[in-house]
């Protein structure tokens, strides 16, 4: 036994000895580094790095193509044809005639020990005489007014896209503006923390430098969200499922073309779709009502067709159906088409005038925004594009207090954040009226 028990030990030792080789230190298993340090703030510049590899991995598109996209994969927009599709459809089934009717009738006959039997063969067909061209045209112009409709959304989705693309590249924009402000103070940071080392900078101006630094990182971060947002927001109007988010080009620096107010209103009452729509709508429910007056005229079906009969006689017989119109008149529908025609008239009466105020007052805010971004861009970019680093560079050199770098880091911050505001106002407005003309939104 005690032979027998050696053995099992030394076994026993063994096998711990082999697990205690293969297995891995714990040291060298997968998972996060834990730091056993103090914990820092993560580093701006690996953030802003991360934040750029992020950036190049995106899809950049412009405006032409955005809307190209948009066209291919937006969901509402598809809806809106599928609908149009639709009524197209029921268009082209109204001018379908009638299908006749083939009929095979066997009759026996007994009279006691006696039978006899007659076989009939007819087709029937139905005449649509009154009404039917009426009806006909009643349905292509709901198509048409259908068609428009779907035209009239699309142009409100696009201008959401084009909103929506705007915003994109102004966050892009006020994102690289507030970079280069940061960057200045991150770099002010760095000079201070040496001066103060050095003994030449006070306790206050690198407490000063640091809290401001902590505001234009804040800003940073807030900018960078505002970006995310917008891109995801651009990639849901465009792309299919499943795509994040795309990026948008900067906006064009040069200015929209001027237009008339004149030449606004001629184009939207030529080319608004929601004109054509209600000019559809209206001639279609004229002939509805055409049609409706003329239903009290009976549709007269005509049957041919083949007897014969167990005696040997046969023979063809003709017949003609005429629906004699004594109790039902169809006037309750007449009456009711023709209101529903004055409606139409109403609304389309009531569309061109709206159409006129939206355009007027299109043109008024493009034009507001034209004078204001022509009066006001030219006087805060002047020399302000200098201004932050010659503040930098004197402030470096000893001969900038420090007030006098803040104030310069605003000043830069408000001319270069009030310039993009002023352009993406100018854009919006301009790609509004746009819309309001009925034009195809595109950069000129």
């Amino acid at each position: 036994m005690s032979h027998i028990s050696s053995r099992i030990a030394v076994l026993l030792v063994a096998v711990v000895g082999l697990l205690g080789t293969t297995a891995p230190p714990a040291d060298a298993q997968p998972g996060p580094h834990v730091s056993s340090g103090n914990t820092s703030s993560p580093n701006p510049t690996s953030t802003r790095a991360q934040f750029v590899q992020a950036a190049d991995s995106l899809r950049t598109v412009g405006l032409r193509e955005a809307l190209r996209l948009f066209r291919e994969n937006n969901l509402s927009l598809r809806r809106a044809q599928s609908e149009a599709r639709a009524l197209k459809g029921e268009a082209r089934q109204a001018r379908a005639y009638p299908n006749p009717t083939l009929q095979a009738t066997h009759e026996p006959l007994w009279r006691g020990a006696e039978s006899q039997s007659e076989t009939y063969l007819n087709v029937s067909q139905q005449f649509e005489w009154s009404g039917r061209s009426a009806q006909i045209r009643a349905a292509r112009e709901r198509a048409a007014a259908a068609q428009a409709r779907a035209a009239a959304d699309s142009a409100r989705l696009v201008l959401q896209v084009t909103e929506a693309y705007v915003e994109a590249a102004t966050a892009e924009t006020r994102l690289r503006r507030l970079r280069q402000v940061t960057d200045v103070f991150r770099q002010a940071d760095s000079s201070m923390t040496k001066r103060r080392s050095e003994g030449d900078a006070s306790g206050y101006a690198a407490r000063r430098i640091r809290l401001e630094r902590a505001r234009y990182e804040q800003r940073l971060a807030a900018a960078r969200l505002e970006v995310r947002n917008a891109r995801e927001q651009l990639a849901l109007l465009v792309l299919p499922g499943g795509t994040p988010s795309v990026a948008a080009k900067t906006l064009p620096s040069k200015r929209p073309p001027a237009i008339s107010v004149q030449e606004a209103l001629q184009a939207a009452l030529q080319q608004r779709p929601e004109l054509r729509r209600w000019q559809s709508a209206v001639e279609a429910q004229k002939a509805a009502r055409r049609a409706a007056r003329r239903e009290a005229w009976p549709d007269p079906s005509v049957t041919a067709g083949y007897k014969r009969q167990s005696d040997g006689f046969k023979g063809a017989f003709l017949g003609v159906g005429i629906p004699l119109p004594l109790f039902d008149r169809n006037r309750g529908a007449a009456e009711a088409e023709a209101e529903r025609l004055d409606a139409a008239r109403t609304q389309q009466s009531l569309a061109r005038r709206e159409i006129r105020n939206e355009v007027r007052q299109a043109h008024a805010a493009y034009t507001s925004a034209r004078r204001q971004s022509q009066l006001l861009s030219d006087e805060l970019l002047r020399g302000s594009g200098d201004l932050l680093r010659i503040a930098q560079t004197s402030y470096d050199e000893g001969e900038m207090s420090l007030v006098e770098l803040l104030d310069a880091a605003d000043a830069y911050r408000d001319a270069r954040l009030r310039s993009v505001d002023l352009r993406v106002d100018l854009w919006t407005r301009y790609f509004s009226l746009l819309r309001a003309m009925g034009q195809p939104i595109n950069l000129p």
